[in-house]
Order: structure tokens, then sequence, then C-alpha cells
């Protein structure tokens, strides 16, 4: 990893967002989504922070214990009730060789949704550069 770039928390989990080096296009950044204590982190492609974020606000929409909520290629998300807490497992690919799941409180996910969503803009921000900025300061300034 070359740089990150923390985007926010809510009570559970942090986001941030992680430019690697080498690779192109999406292929540079990963979103990371880790409990807060470091316990575990999820890590999605640069793609698909904002389609996360849908699939977690339409899970919100359609909770039921035990359900499974979305599955994918790099997702699976499954609703679990424990002593009456309502939680959303987020857990990698079982293509990959250790399994990580996170587990989001039912609560937070609306908020969730929204850092995702905001790490996607990012990542299409920095994917652009610094092309915008000018090299020089017109004479006016």
């Amino acid at each position: 990893m070359d740089e990150r770039y923390p985007i926010g928390e809510t009570e559970s989990v942090a986001v941030a967002v992680l430019r690697h080096d080498g690779g192109e296009g999406y292929g540079r950044w990963t979103v990371a989504v880790g409990l807060r204590g470091g316990e575990a982190t999820v890590h999605v492609p640069g793609h698909y922070p904002s389609v996360l974020a849908g699939r977690l606000r339409a899970a919100d929409g359609r909770f039921l214990a035990g359900a499974r909520l979305g599955r994918d290629e790099y997702l699976d998300l499954t609703a679990l009730v424990r002593d009456g807490e309502e939680t959303l497992a987020l857990s990698s690919s079982a293509r990959l060789p250790v399994r990580v799941t996170v587990e989001v409180p039912r609560e937070q996910l609306l908020l969730l949704s929204i850092l995702l969503d905001d790490a996607q803009k990012l990542i299409e921000e920095l994917r652009q550069g610094l092309g915008a900025v000018p090299d020089s300061v017109p004479d006016a300034f």
C-alpha cells in the first residue's frame, strides 16, 4: 500500500480508501471496512464501494434473521440476530484462502452506506489525478 485515506467511522467500523503501488485504473484502489478495534477488515476493489452501499441499503429494507441478503464474487451479506441484536455480516468470498467477516449493527447500515459512497467519490476524484490543477498561478494573483 502506498497511501491511505480515512473516510469515516460508525460506532463499530471504520472505512478507508487505499491506493496501491502498481496496477492501473480501479486495480490501484481498494476500500477497507474494518472493525474499529482492528480485529477484522474486509477489502473490496475500487469499483465496488457504491455497489456495496446500494446493497447495504437494500439489505436494511428486507432484513430477515438468517437470510442471505446478497452474494457476489466479493462478499456475502447475511442478516443475523443474536440476543435481540440485529447485525449484517459482511463476509469475504469463500474463494479466498482466509474468510473474514465483519458484523455491522443494523442501525449503522445507512451511515456505512454513506461512507462507502464517499469512498467511491474520493476514488473517482483521485483517479482523475491533478491534471486539472494549473502549473502556475495567473498573474492577477
